[in-house]
């Protein structure tokens, strides 16, 4: 019994590091672009929009963003992910 909560454990840090994983690649590597409206979104279908002056010194001229209400989420989201993985990764090992 206590192997298998042990592999139900990682197992759910692992789809919880997957998830975390795809949810960044399409928000961050994915854009697209409607001709009709001349907008930009990004993979998850948010509204992208000129970053502001010092998020394109980090990043670049050409790089767009969701905005600060997204990119907070997004932050609240990976590091919110990577605990709960964490944590399923101690708690797994507990059952050893």
């Amino acid at each position: 019994m206590r192997t298998v909560l042990e592999k139900v454990c990682y197992s759910a840090a692992g789809l919880v590091g997957i998830g975390i994983l795809v949810t960044g690649f399409l928000a961050y590597f994915v854009i697209s672009f409607d001709p009709a409206t001349r907008l930009q979104f990004d993979g998850l279908g948010r509204e992208l929009e000129p970053s502001p002056w010092f998020i394109r010194m980090i990043f670049g001229q050409d790089r767009d963003w969701p905005g600060w209400g997204w990119w907070l989420f997004d932050f609240v989201w990976f590091w919110g992910g990577v605990a709960i993985a964490l944590g399923f990764v101690k708690l797994g090992e507990k059952f050893k």
